[in-house]
């Protein structure tokens, strides 16, 4: 059986090798940005031949919805019992939304606390992930926390030295 050697990492020698390859990597990275760049403006292009068509039909189906919104409005003591009605194209129906306005949500949660409605007050609570880095590890185990230390590594081309030298 093959190995499939294609995906494999290249075993570099020296930092000469590394330099190379982080050349290489800048290439590509420009050579995506140019292709990327080509995306945009094509896909802005067909954007643009479409969008007198796009906004038309969007304005009719807008007046079509008003249009039904509009009959169903003057009929509205049919859906008194049965609250939608099917047709052969779809259907309309009016459902019940209940919803609270609030104003202010400050003056409304002090409200409800001096009311003592304090049922009615979400609080959210989570633990301060920045804060407890000031915690001692014995202190960070003793509420189900570790402290995670990483030494993450970065490749970052030169890119501006990488097209001076093309």
């Amino acid at each position: 059986m093959k190995k499939n050697t294609k995906n494999m990492p290249i075993i570099l020698a020296d930092w000469n090798e590394v330099d190379q390859k982080l050349r290489r990597i800048g290439e590509i990275d420009i050579a995506l940005g140019a292709i990327e760049g080509t995306m945009t403006l094509r896909i802005n292009g067909i954007k643009e031949e479409y969008e007198e068509e796009v906004e038309t039909r969007k304005a009719e189906r807008q007046l079509l919805e008003e249009s039904v919104t509009a009959f169903a409005e003057d009929h509205k003591e049919e859906f008194a019992k049965i609250r939608s009605k099917d047709l052969t194209f779809g259907y309309v129906a009016y459902r019940v939304v209940r919803s609270i306005y609030i104003r202010s949500k400050e003056a409304t949660v002090a409200a409800l606390h001096a009311l003592k409605l304090d049922q009615y007050v979400r609080t959210i609570e989570e633990p301060d992930k920045e804060a407890m880095t000031d915690l001692d590890d014995k202190v960070l185990a003793k509420v189900g926390a570790k402290r995670k230390v990483e030494d993450k590594f970065r490749i970052e081309p030169n890119i501006e030295r990488i097209k001076e030298a093309a």
